[in-house]
């Protein structure tokens, strides 16, 4: 069972002790902060049981939507994210939303483990416009002025994704939305999805080689 967290205020206490460079996080799946819901998951098409037949008609499903090349993507139920995420190589079990039914997916990107909600759905089975996509992590100590100036360096410098600092836990993050709305083509969906592994990766970065110089 997975819960959210809460951002805690992001008032900045000084320090002066610090390593050169920020050790490695350990990466944790926890829910997301700021969203509506309880942040609770049940198991869904991606529990290992029987989970071959089920990969199996999620591609099939995701193909048969993609073979109509004219329409555009405005949604994806829980069978098509899976099929995509599997489709990127990132390992998907699908979950959904305790409360709402809404697709929920963990996954990992190399090493690191991750979770995608999926938001603003209808219909049954649901269909959502919006993905959220975020891995948290365990700093192994007390969050602290340098988390935040890492994370500000962060945002200040990437295009794509969103670091913060979950202070209460002790815990840094990132997250990536990709919009549906509207409608979008395959193409487009699959390299979104594609740059989750590079926001990952270049924020695991980030962290390793410590707060900017000042």
């Amino acid at each position: 069972m997975l819960r959210r967290g809460r951002i805690g205020p992001v008032a900045i206490k000084s320090t002066k002790e610090r390593a050169p460079a920020t050790p490695l996080p350990t990466n944790v799946i926890i829910g997301h902060d700021g969203l509506s819901g309880d942040g609770e998951y049940q198991a869904g098409r991606g529990a290992m049981t029987g989970i071959f037949p089920k990969a199996i008609a999620a591609a099939a499903a995701w193909a048969l939507a993609g073979a109509a090349q004219a329409e555009n993507i405005g949604a994806v139920t829980a069978d098509e994210l899976e099929a995509a995420l599997s489709e990127a190589g990132l390992n998907p079990t699908m979950l959904a939303d305790a409360a709402t039914g809404a697709p929920v997916a963990s996954g990992a990107a190399g090493q690191f483990s991750f979770i995608v909600r999926a938001l603003d759905c209808s219909g049954q089975p649901p269909a959502c416009e919006n993905l959220l996509f975020f891995a948290n992590f365990d700093l192994g100590r007390t969050a602290d002025a340098e988390d935040f100036r890492i994370v500000n360096s962060f945002n200040d410098s990437q295009v794509f994704g969103r670091a913060y600092v979950l202070e209460k836990k002790d815990q840094v993050g990132v997250d990536f939305v990709i919009e549906l709305g509207g409608g979008v083509s395959e193409e487009h969906l699959a390299q979104n999805i594609g740059r989750w592994a590079d926001v990952i990766a270049a924020f695991v970065q980030r962290f390793q080689e410590g707060p900017p110089a000042s």
